[in-house]
C-alpha cells in the first residue's frame, strides 16, 4: 500500500512546491538479518542503547532519502525512513550550478531530516551526495550552506564507491556467501553496476546515465511512444557497451536489482497482475508493461496506485535503462532487494563502531603496492600523531576524522618515489587523486592528496580554496602538522628528537630547544628556519625557542 505524503511546514519560497517528505518502501521496524558468515556484528551484540541509533542521509539526483536504524543481534532494525523528491539532478542551470529554486529546496527538506537526527551522535550520522552533486560547479558552496544546518559535512563519493556501498549492502543481506552477483542500482543521474561473490566486489561502474536525465532527455512532454522507448533504450544500451563484455565474461549466479526506479517498477508489475510477486522483474513482464505503456501514451492514464506522483514522472526513463541493462547483459529474470546505498552507510558505521574501517586496509594496500618505506612512514606517522594530540584543543581538531587523515597520509606520504624521486610530492598527489580508493570519498581523497602534495617544498594555500570552507581550515592545520613531523624525521633514523617541547596557540607553533643543540645542529636549524617562512604564507607562525 502507498502511504501518503506528509506535507511539511518548513518555510520554502514563495514561488516553490510545498516540501513533500514521504515514507520510503521499506516500513519502519523492518528487521534486515545479516548472512552470519560475514555479519560486521559480533556475537554478543545486545539491543542497541540510544546512543547506538544511527542515521544515513542520502542527497541523490532524484530525491533524497534519510534512513534510521539500530543495531540489534546480527540485524539492524529501521526505526524511520524519509524521503522527499527534490530532482536535484534536473535542477542545474546551463553551466551545471544548482539553481536558487532548487537549492531552497533541498535545503529546506535538510532542515527537516535535521530535525529527525537532532539527538543521534553525530559520529552517527553520515550525509552523501551522488551523481548531481559530483557534477554541480557549486557543490562546495552548497555543503558549506548543508553543514550549517546538519552539523554534518556532506561526503560526496565516486561512483565507484557508491558502487561499492550498494554492493556490500546487498550481499550482507544474502544467504548464501558463496554465490556470484550482480547488482544493479538507477539513481536520478547515474547506475551502477556490480559484479562479485561474497562482500568482496569485482568489477564496480558508474554509468552517466539516470531516471530523471533520461526522462527529461526522451519523455520531457509526458509522451509516451513506442520510438521513443525505441531510441531510449537504445542509447542505454550504448552507454553500457564498453563495459558489458567485462560483465559478461566475470559472470554471475543471481541478479539483484535496487533504487527506487527498480522498486517502484516491481510494484507496478505487481499493480498490473504482470508479476505475481513485487519482488521479482523478468524480461518478458517489462515487455509487456512497456506495451502498455506506449498504448496508454501517458502514464498518468495508467491511474497507477502502487507509486507516488513524483516516481510516475520520472518512471519512463527509469524502465528504458533498466530494459537496456537487461537486454545487453542478457538478463532474463532478477530480484528486487529492499536495501540499498543508505543501508550500506549504515553497515559501514557500525563496522568502524567495531574497529573494521575498510579506508586503513585501503592505505595499507596503496603502500604496499608502492613499495613505500614503511619504518620512515611509522616514524613520520608516530611523530605526527603526538603533535596532533598536542594541538587538537587550542587548533579545535576532530579527535578521529582529523587523527584518522593525519595519519593516512603520512603513511602514504611517500608513495611518489615509485615514480621517481625529483618531485615525488607531485607525483604522490597526483596518484592518489587519481586512484581508486575504497572506502574513501571525493573529499577525503583529495584532502589526503592536497597534504602529500603539499608536505614539503612550497606551502601554497589557493589549492585548498576548492574544498567547502569547513573543511578548508582544519586541513590547513593538519598538512602543517604532517609538514614538521617530515622535517624532524628528516635523518631517518631512530634517534630521539632533542626538540623536546612543543606548545600550541591559535596558529602559533613553538619548538623548545637548549642551546647547545642549536650549535651542533645547524642544518637542522636552518631548515626550521626556512620552514617558518613557509608556514608564514599558509598563517601559521613557527617559533624556535631556545634554552
Amino acid at each position: 500500500m502507498t502511504q501518503k505524503p506528509i506535507v511539511s511546514n518548513a518555510p520554502v519560497q514563495d514561488d516553490a512546491e510545498p516540501v513533500k517528505v514521504s515514507t520510503e518502501l521499506i516500513p519502519s521496524g523492518t528487521l534486515l538479518s545479516f548472512n552470519t558468515t560475514y555479519s560486521p556484528f559480533s556475537e554478543d551484540t545486545h539491543p542497541a542503547a540510544d546512543d547506538q541509533t544511527y542515521a544515513a542521509i542520502d542527497l541523490g539526483s532524484n530525491s533524497f532519502h534519510m534512513a534510521v536504524a539500530r543495531p540489534e543481534g546480527r540485524a539492524i532494525r529501521l526505526i524511520d525512513s524519509l524521503r522527499t523528491p527534490v530532482r536535484l539532478g534536473a535542477g542545474l542551470d546551463s553551466k551545471k550550478r544548482i539553481t536558487t529554486k532548487t537549492e531552497k529546496l533541498a535545503l529546506d527538506t535538510l532542515r527537516q531530516f535535521a530535525e529527525r537526527v537532532r539527538e543521534i551522535p553525530r559520529a552517527n550520522i553520515r550525509v552523501v551526495g551522488t551523481n548531481t552533486l559530483r557534477r554541480a560547479r557549486n557543490s562546495s558552496k552548497f555543503a558549506d550552506k548543508a553543514y550549517d544546518i546538519l552539523g554534518k559535512r556532506i561526503e560526496i563519493i565516486s561512483g565507484r564507491e557508491e558502487a561499492r556501498l550498494i554492493f556490500e549492502s546487498v550481499a550482507y543481506t544474502q544467504p548464501d556467501h558463496n554465490v556470484g552477483r550482480l547488482v544493479m542500482d538507477i539513481g536520478g543521474g547515474s547506475t551502477e553496476l556490480i559484479t562479485g561473490t561474497g562482500t568482496t566486489p569485482v568489477l564496480m561502474e558508474s554509468v552517466n546515465m539516470g531516471c530523471v536525465s533520461f526522462t527529461k532527455r526522451w519523455f520531457s512532454e509526458g509522451k509516451l511512444t513506442s520510438e521513443k522507448f525505441r531510441k531510449a533504450t537504445l542509447e542505454a544500451q550504448q552507454e553500457l557497451q564498453p563495459v558489458a563484455l567485462s560483465f559478461t565474461q566475470a559472470g554471475w549466479d543471481t541478479v539483484f536489482g535496487c533504487s527506487g526506479t527498480i522498486k517502484a517498477t516491481a510494484r507496478i508489475l505487481h499493480e498490473l497482475d504482470l508479476e505475481s510477486s513485487d519482488g521479482e522483474i523478468s524480461w518478458s513482464s517489462l515487455k509487456s508493461l512497456q506495451k502498455l505503456m506506449i498504448k496508454a501514451g501517458d502514464i498518468e492514464k495508467l491511474k497507477l496506485e502502487s507509486i507516488s506522483k513524483d516516481r510516475a514522472q520520472v518512471i519512463a526513463g527509469g524502465i528504458c535503462i533498466l530494459m537496456g541493462i537487461m537486454k545487453i547483459l542478457g538478463v532474463k529474470h532478477m530480484s528486487v532487494s529492499q536495501v540499498a546505498l543508505r543501508e550500506g552507510l549504515i553497515f559501514e558505521m557500525i563496522g568502524k563502531s567495531r574497529h573494521t574501517d575498510i579506508r586503513s586496509h585501503t592505505i595499507n594496500n596503496i603502500a604496499k603496492r608502492f613499495q613505500v618505506d614503511m619504518a620512515q612512514a611509522t616514524r613520520v606517522e608516530d611523530f605526527a600523531m603526538k603533535l596532533f594530540f598536542l594541538a587538537s584543543n587550542p587548533w579545535q581538531l576532530d579527535s578521529e576524522e582529523d587523527a584518522n587523515l593525519l595519519r593516512w597520509a603520512a603513511r602514504v606520504h611517500e608513495i611518489g618515489f615509485s615514480v621517481a624521486h625529483t618531485q615525488y610530492h607531485k607525483h604522490g598527489a597526483y596518484l592518489l587523486s587519481n586512484a581508486d580508493m575504497m572506502g574513501f570519498t571525493q573529499s577525503e581523497q583529495t584532502a589526503l592528496s592536497l597534504m602529500v602534495r603539499f608536505h614539503r617544498r612550497k606551502f601554497e594555500i589557493d589549492p585548498f580554496d576548492e574544498l567547502p570552507k569547513s573543511e578548508r581550515e582544519g586541513l590547513l592545520k593538519l598538512t602543517a602538522l604532517l609538514r614538521l613531523s617530515v622535517l624532524i624525521n628528516r635523518s631517518r633514523n631512530d634517534a630521539e628528537h632533542a626538540i623536546t617541547r612543543y606548545s600550541f596557540d591559535s596558529e602559533q607553533i613553538k619548538l623548545h630547544v637548549d642551546d647547545e643543540w642549536l650549535e651542533q645542529h645547524p642544518l637542522t636549524t636552518a631548515n626550521i628556519e626556512d620552514e617558518a617562512d613557509r608556514l608564514e604564507n599558509a598563517g601559521f607562525e613557527l617559533k624556535l625557542v631556545s634554552g
